[in-house]
């Protein structure tokens, strides 16, 4: 080993050498510290640019699935209001029957006739009364207007149109159309029977239909989840610190930096060295 009094190599490829490791224990630190080993592009930018396009497509995940959640309460609250329009169309079917015997009174027509409005004025409060927000969901704006559109996934093409959930259910005749509303005689009663039982068709296929959006957008909001699950996991091993593997890494540099600045200590005595060489 040569010793020189002007220059010292060794030292400055140890300081070199302490350097580099004082930039790794520092990006070691910042790693622990973020719990991200990506904190900048620097760190790997083809990864940086993946990380971030998984991170979008997890918050597209998480806004879907709140879109989709308020799409299935507005739908349940269809299928609700409708099942109660359901009911008093079956009390208006009672009425029919029972006021086509033609041994009833005038009466009995008259009790039945204040029956039936009582019965008719219900639907048409439910149908006119049930709303989501700003929308009318039974009266038949929606069903009659442009697409009702959920987005349910993180892509612009991923929607769901519901607008069919949400028909006409009023009792006129672009509704129900019982268009019966005098009970007098049995031919009335007879008229409104065969009226009545086509609207309850009508309404059992449209809870079929209600019924359908709402396993579908419970399906898709199933499937957000476990696709969140998945992307969150890649994400995660791209992104994230492994915690025991960079605290080993930790521990490595650390002692590198002690057995560092052991040596520059040891290689500042040379000149020393040359000195007493000088002096003897």
């Amino acid at each position: 080993m040569t010793i020189t009094l002007n220059s010292n190599a060794l030292e400055l490829n140890i300081t070199r050498y302490m350097n580099l490791t004082n930039n790794r224990l520092n990006k070691s630190l910042e790693r622990l510290s973020s719990g991200y080993k990506l904190n900048r592009a620097a760190d790997g930018a083809a990864q940086m640019m993946l990380a971030e396009t998984m991170n979008t497509q997890i918050r597209g995940y998480d806004a879907a699935t709140t879109n989709l959640q308020q799409g299935l309460s507005m739908v349940e609250t269809a299928d609700s209001a409708l099942q109660q329009i359901n009911e008093h169309l079956q009390n208006i079917r009672e009425i029919a029957v029972s006021a086509a015997n033609g041994t009833n009174s005038s009466a009995q027509y008259t009790a039945y006739q204040a029956s039936l409005t009582a019965e008719l004025a219900a639907i048409t409060s439910i149908a006119s009364g049930s709303t989501y927000g700003d929308f009318n969901l039974l009266d038949g704006s929606i069903s009659g207007g442009a697409a009702f559109n959920i987005q349910a996934g993180s892509n612009s093409s991923d929607t769901i149109d519901i607008k069919t959930a949400f028909s006409n259910n009023t009792t006129g005749a672009s509704g129900l159309n019982i268009t019966q509303t005098t009970l007098a005689t049995a031919a009335n009663a007879t008229t409104l029977l065969g009226q009545v039982d086509t609207a309850i068709n009508t309404v059992t296929s449209n809870l079929a239909t209600i019924g359908g959006f709402e396993n579908r957008l419970s399906d898709r909001m199933d499937y957000l989840s476990i696709a969140k699950t998945n992307v969150s996991a890649s994400l995660s091993s791209i992104r994230d610190t492994d915690v025991a593997a960079e605290s080993s890494n930790l521990a490595r540099l650390q002692i590198l930096q002690q057995a560092g600045a052991y040596a520059l200590a040891r290689v500042n005595t040379f000149p020393s060295i040359a000195l007493s060489l000088l002096s003897g």
